[in-house]
């Protein structure tokens, strides 16, 4: 999984700020089933140009929301590569953490 720095802190107090339960609930989902309906907290496709992938082969844009504290968008890639001389491999893109209500 990568989390890009900007949201760095807000992944550090993840489990600070939605639970131990809720935190590890979205850590299993993203890293056994990141295209598939989260089977407790709600997932959705975002729509129009805020949920297109950000290069060839990545889904769209996952909205999570996680615990009612807030919301986690992240994209997938199940065979991503970095680099000439990368192995593909299941990759996890965090876009946005949002922990503030809604």
């Amino acid at each position: 999984m990568l989390v890009h720095r900007r949201f760095a802190q807000a992944w550090g107090e993840l489990p600070d700020r939605v639970g131990l339960a809720s935190a590890r609930q979205f850590y299993d989902h993203v890293a056994a089933t990141p295209g598939q309906p989260a089977p407790i907290n709600r997932t959705g496709v975002l729509r129009g140009r805020a949920g297109e992938p950000m290069a060839p082969g990545f889904s769209r844009t996952i909205h999570y929301e996680i615990s009612g504290a807030g919301r986690i968008d992240y994209q997938y890639h199940d065979s991503y590569i970095d680099g000439a001389h990368g192995d593909p491999h299941p990759v996890v893109f965090i876009r946005s953490i949002n922990l503030s209500s809604h």
